[in-house]
C-alpha cells in the first residue's frame, strides 16, 4: 500500500490511475486521527464521536448533566452480566456508543464486537439463545435496519429470546442526517413473535432491562441518545403488555411512550386543563384493558414518540380503535411526518419540527378550543 498521509504520493497514485481508463483500487494505508497524536492509532475507538475536551490533554471537559441513556444501559448490564454467567451480548463496531465496552473489558468471552457487521451480530445470537444463554443485542436504531432480513428469519422466526436493546432512537443530533433514529417502532412492529416496549427514565430503563433478561421470546427496547427528558423517580416493574397510569384527568389524554412520555409530561405543564398521562410502555402487545377504560372518558388521544407517524404508535392506537369499533375518539400524533430529518442540534431540530413542549401544548389548546 501507498502512504495515505503522504499527498504527493496519492497525487501522483491518483494520476496514475487516470490514465488507465478502467477501475482501479487504490490500496491507502493510513494512521487513524493522524496529526493530533493523543488520538493516533488503534483501539481508541471512543474518538469516533466525541463531546468537547482539552485539547493538551484529551479529556472530556467536566459536565454536570444527568447520566445518559446509554451509560444507565452500560451499567445495568454490567449488573446483570456479574449476577448471571448466562448474560451475553455483542455490538457492531460501536462498543462505546452502545455502552458494550465495560463488558467486553471485563467478560471478554461473553461479549464481542463483531465489527460493522449488524446482519452477523444478530444471527449469532441466535444459536447462543437457543442454547440457553440471553443475549443482548445492542445496535443503533438506524444500524439494525441492515439487520432486518436476519431479526425476520434467524430471531422471530425461530422465536428465541434474544433482546435488542436499541440505542439512538430518535433524533441524533449531530451524528448526522442517516443516523437518526426514526423508523424502528415502523420497522420493527410488523413481525410476528416481537415485543417492544420502552422506558422513559434511569428507573424504567433498569426495570425493562430486569424484564428483558427474563423474558423468554424475541423483544426490543429502545432509548435516546443523551439524556431522558423525564427526570427520575419510583415506578412499578414492567408487566406484559401493561402500561402505567403516571397522572389521571379528565376528557384529553396524553399518551407518551419510551422518551416521549417525558415529553409529554413537560407539555402537560403548559395545557390549560387537567390531562391524564398515559407512559404506554408497550406498543406491542398493547395494554388493551387500560386503554378501553380511558375510552369511557377521553376522547381527544394526543400520541408523543420519537418515531415516524407512519406504522408507529397513533397507527398502533388506531388500529386497536377501529378493531373495537369506537369511533368517537380523536387522535392526534406528534410523531415525525414523511420526511427525512435534518442533520443538527438535537433542540433545534425539535423546534423546526414543532415538538418542543411549549408548541405541543399550543398545539393541544387549539384541539380542545382553548386560547
Amino acid at each position: 500500500p501507498i502512504d495515505g498521509h503522504n499527498i504527493q504520493e496519492l497525487i501522483q497514485t491518483f494520476q496514475i490511475a487516470k490514465k488507465m481508463g478502467k477501475p482501479v483500487i487504490i490500496h491507502t494505508q493510513t494512521t487513524k486521527g493522524k496529526g493530533y497524536e493523543i488520538a493516533e492509532g488503534t483501539g481508541k475507538e471512543h474518538w469516533h464521536g466525541v463531546s468537547a475536551f482539552d485539547i493538551k490533554t484529551g479529556k472530556p471537559h467536566k459536565s454536570n448533566k444527568v447520566k445518559n441513556a446509554t451509560t444507565i444501559f452500560s451499567e445495568k448490564l454490567l449488573e446483570l452480566a456479574r449476577e448471571d454467567d448466562k448474560v451475553v451480548g455483542v455490538t457492531a463496531a460501536m462498543p462505546s456508543g452502545t455502552g458494550l465496552s465495560g463488558a467486553i473489558e471485563e467478560f471478554p468471552n461473553r461479549f464481542w464486537d463483531v465489527a460493522i457487521a449488524e446482519q452477523h451480530a444478530v444471527t449469532s445470537m441466535g444459536p447462543l439463545a437457543k442454547e440457553g444463554f440471553k443475549p443482548f443485542c445492542a445496535i443503533y436504531s438506524t444500524f439494525l435496519q441492515r439487520g432486518y432480513d436476519q431479526v425476520i428469519h434467524d430471531i422471530a422466526l425461530m422465536n428465541i429470546g434474544v433482546v435488542f436493546a436499541i440505542d439512538r432512537a430518535g433524533i441524533v443530533g449531530e451524528d448526522g442526517e442517516t443516523h437518526q433514529g426514526a423508523f424502528d417502532i415502523s420497522y420493527l412492529r410488523a413481525i410476528p413473535n416481537l415485543t417492544l416496549f420502552a422506558p422513559y427514565n434511569e428507573t424504567t430503563m433498569k426495570l425493562a432491562m430486569e424484564f428483558a433478561k427474563d423474558f423468554p421470546t424475541p423483544c426490543a427496547f429502545r432509548y435516546p441518545r443523551g439524556a431522558f427528558i423525564a427526570q427520575d423517580g419510583p415506578s412499578v416493574s414492567f408487566e406484559l403488555g401493561k402500561s402505567h397510569l403516571i397522572e389521571k384527568g379528565k376528557e384529553i389524554l396524553l399518551v407518551g411512550y419510551g422518551n416521549g412520555v417525558g415529553r409529554a409530561i413537560e407539555t402537560a405543564k403548559l395545557i390549560n386543563k387537567k390531562v391524564s398521562i398515559l407512559d404506554l410502555r408497550f406498543v406491542k402487545p398493547l395494554d388493551k384493558d387500560m386503554l378501553l377504560e380511558l375510552a369511557k372518558d377521553h376522547k381527544y388521544w394526543f400520541v408523543f414518540s420519537d418515531s415516524v407517524k407512519i406504522g408507529g404508535v397513533g397507527s398502533a392506537l388506531g388500529e386497536f380503535l377501529q378493531e373495537q369499533s369506537i369511533t368517537d375518539i380523536r387522535i392526534v400524533s406528534f410523531e415525525y411526518e414523511d420526511c427525512f430529518i435534518a442533520h443538527g442540534n438535537t433542540a433545534q431540530i425539535e423546534e423546526s419540527l414543532g415538538l418542543t413542549p411549549p408548541q405541543l401544548a399550543t398545539k393541544i389548546n387549539h384541539f380542545i378550543g382553548e386560547k
